[in-house]
């Protein structure tokens, strides 16, 4: 049986920059294993300067601090439940004490190892340009390309590893939220979903799990009070939304 196709949609803005960030690790991640041609490498460092200026906008690294931080009160108070498994909790505690740890213990901005790297400097400061990665703006960048690639990797491998701290929160935050709700079966009618969300409880994401053979995709739009889905498919071209009834699975996440 084919694995649903997941749909997932961010209720703040802090959750939103984490799942950019971890599509971005994934894409880092993947040409880094790659085949080492040189368009892995061109992608990997293209990749690279999008985390980059992502960790400019705001202080990044104290709320992912707050959100750690904030997780392990939450998740501290359960053990005292008796039917929580404990010995699973406590490595999921040391699991945040350990990304939380390493987080304080990185100086500066984050990313500011990279940042102070002359050519990675350059090679960001013309990537806001269409097309100003070519071999005429960048010939220091056009000749690391094409130095062999156990090389290349060397480096590749050296501002991958510098991340370490960032990526492993970011990991481990989403899926502690993803796995903070148990989906449940839910059926839109017509097409079309709606749902009013409790304000008093800190709904992080909404996850939607259909059919891999379905014809048609969901669109979700919402914040932290009430959420809206639509089952779009297309018609001549244009997106319409679909008049059969969607059943779907639905996940509420917070944590």
């Amino acid at each position: 049986m084919s694995k649903p196709v997941i749909y997932e949609h961010p209720l703040n803005e802090r959750v939103r920059t984490l799942m950019r960030l971890e599509h971005l690790f994934e894409q880092m991640r993947h040409f880094k294993s790659g085949q080492a041609s040189v368009w892995d490498s061109r992608v990997f460092v293209t990749t690279l300067m999008d985390i980059l200026d992502l960790f400019s906008r705001g202080d990044l690294k104290t709320e992912l601090i707050k959100e750690s931080e904030r997780a392990i009160s939450n998740l501290s108070q359960h053990m005292q439940h008796p039917g929580v498994d404990h010995e699973r909790l406590k490595s999921i505690l040391r699991a945040l004490e350990s990304v939380t740890k390493s987080l304080h213990e990185l100086k500066g901005q984050l990313g500011q190892s990279l940042r102070d790297d002359d050519f990675l400097g350059a090679i960001r400061q013309r990537s806001a340009i269409p097309g100003g990665t070519c071999d005429f703006d960048l010939p220091a960048f056009h000749q690391w390309l094409h130095q062999n690639a156990e090389r290349r990797n060397e480096d590749i491998s050296r501002w991958y590893n510098s991340l370490d701290a960032i990526r492993q929160a970011v990991e481990l935050l989403l899926k502690l939220i993803r796995n903070s709700a148990e989906p449940r079966q839910v059926t839109a009618q017509g097409g079309g979903y709606q749902q009013n969300l409790d304000a008093a409880i800190p709904y992080h994401m909404i996850r939607i799990a259909l059919s891999h053979e379905a014809s048609y995709y969901a669109e979700i739009s919402g914040g932290k009070h009430r959420f809206t889905i639509r089952f779009l498919e297309t018609s001549e071209g244009r997106p319409v939304q679909t008049p059969d009834d969607v059943h779907f699975k639905l996940s509420c996440c917070s944590l």
